[in-house]
């Protein structure tokens, strides 16, 4: 009987469990806004960022992985769901203020972690969550088995409040560490990968840097100031928090080392959105930053390392989602998942550079706060084959690019020069509009 109910558990996610020795550990590293050119391998001249840049050298960097948003809820919904954010309630920032938050993660939506878990993976979240404050959004009620981290946006460093309120949680026990976030979280992490040497596990490590505040420890600050002449504080203080992140993860590389883990890891290193680059980030030659649907806002790093199945050195132009890490996941685990999902196996490119599915489309959504528009209003981008049909606000007309001329997003298509084309993208977005107006981004627990 016990058997029986394990099966239906597992065909409700429609999943079908593989051995556990021909299983691959994640590790999914998530950096928090950081800009598309703030690393080494991605053309910065004043980071040292060795460890992420080996990581890259041993695996596969992407030029042109995009996330659905540029603002940090959303694109993390799309992260654990494979959907783009607004199928799944999020098209905004998620705060603990009802009044100026833009969503509520549908407690309906089956998570990455969900069917993981179900496959007899340990699965766990250390870093920030940023998807909801209390249950049923709380990550131990959304396919975590583990939590240890921040439930809120941005916090301080060292004092680990926001809104008067310590959100550090260890799963759903308040708890009060003291140290830099980064570090915590690093601690955290190595405890955790010591415990799972022999089971197979799936763990996003989310670390808070280098969103603001600026508040790297003082020894990093320093050590910029002195190295990179004429570096503007704000600027030198950006890196220094980049360049921690990177000591830190080269602590958790080390750890998968030690424990003969590394090479049955697949590690991948992503940012949930573009820089802002009002708070020191540099974005490189795209236009926009964090919160716009240029490609600034939405073009991020992505590097990817799995032993040697994938090809080492490996520089791609290759078009990449951050809803394409559900189906790829699954995939990489030997999992057969056949729910509904925006994002496609990317498993075939990644270790035999076999392209699944060339004509696809990929969608950029944002909610909230824009100081241009009407406050709580929702913008859209569409990319397809090299095509983009946007607007960088909703007060804004929607402009056209073709990306494989105008990555910069300089010189929008004139109307009367549209391709015709251009239909197939209004047909697109209206279809996406009229399947996400049936989705609540409220929480309608409470109304």
């Amino acid at each position: 009987m016990v058997l029986r109910l394990r099966f239906l558990a597992l065909l409700l996610f429609g999943a079908l469990s593989v051995t556990a020795q021909n299983k691959p550990n994640f590790l999914i590293i998530v950096a928090d806004d950081l800009g598309y050119g703030d690393l080494t391998c991605y053309g910065a001249k004043d980071i040292q960022s060795p460890t992420i840049d080996k990581i890259a050298n041993e695996g596969a960097l992407f030029t042109n992985f995009h996330t659905t948003s540029s603002v940090c809820s959303p694109s993390r919904a799309s992260m654990y769901t494979g959907k783009y954010p607004d199928l799944v309630g999020v098209p905004g920032v998620v705060r603990a203020n009802p009044a100026n938050s833009y969503g509520f993660f549908d407690p309906k939506a089956t998570t990455i972690m969900d069917v993981m878990k179900a496959n007899d993976y340990s699965t766990a979240l250390i870093g920030k969550w940023h998807l909801g404050h209390e249950a049923p959004n709380l990550p131990n009620n959304r396919g975590f088995e583990f939590f240890h981290g921040w439930l809120v946006g941005m916090t301080d460093y060292y004092e680990h409040v926001r809104y008067n309120e310590n959100w550090m949680r260890k799963n759903e026990e308040k708890i009060e560490p003291e140290g830099h976030c980064t570090d915590l979280f690093t601690d955290w992490t190595l405890d955790y990968l010591d415990t799972k040497k022999n089971d197979p596990f799936c763990l996003f490590l989310t670390y808070t840097a280098p969103h603001s505040p600026l508040q790297p420890p003082a020894e990093y600050y320093e050590k910029v100031k002195a190295r990179e002449k004429g570096i503007s504080d704000k600027r030198a203080k950006y890196v220094a928090l980049v360049e921690h992140m990177d000591d830190q993860i080269a602590r958790v590389i080390k750890k998968l080392e030690d424990n003969k883990q590394l090479d049955n890891t697949v590690i991948m290193f992503v940012s949930d959105n573009g820089g802002a680059e009002n708070h020191g980030a540099d974005n490189g030659v795209l236009s926009g930053q964090k919160g716009d649907l240029l490609e600034g806002g939405l073009r991020v790093p992505f590097i990817i390392r799995w032993g040697d199945k994938i090809k080492k050195g490996q520089v791609t132009d290759h078009y990449m989602s951050v809803t394409d890490f559900f189906p790829t996941m699954t995939s990489m685990a030997g999992i057969n998942y056949e729910g509904d999902l925006s994002g496609i196996d990317q498993t075939k490119f990644l270790l035999k550079g076999e392209i699944e599915k060339a004509d696809r489309t990929d969608i950029g959504v944002r909610r909230g706060n824009r100081s241009d528009c009407v406050d709580g209003t929702v913008f859209y981008s569409v990319q397809k084959n090299g095509w983009k049909y946007m607007q960088n606000s909703a007060c804004q007309p929607f402009v056209f690019y073709d990306m494989k001329k105008d990555m910069k997003e300089q010189n929008p298509i004139p109307a009367d020069k549209l391709p015709k084309k251009k239909k197939n993208f209004d047909k697109i977005l209206k279809k996406h509009i009229i399947e996400t107006g049936g989705v609540s981004w409220k929480n309608n627990l409470i109304e």
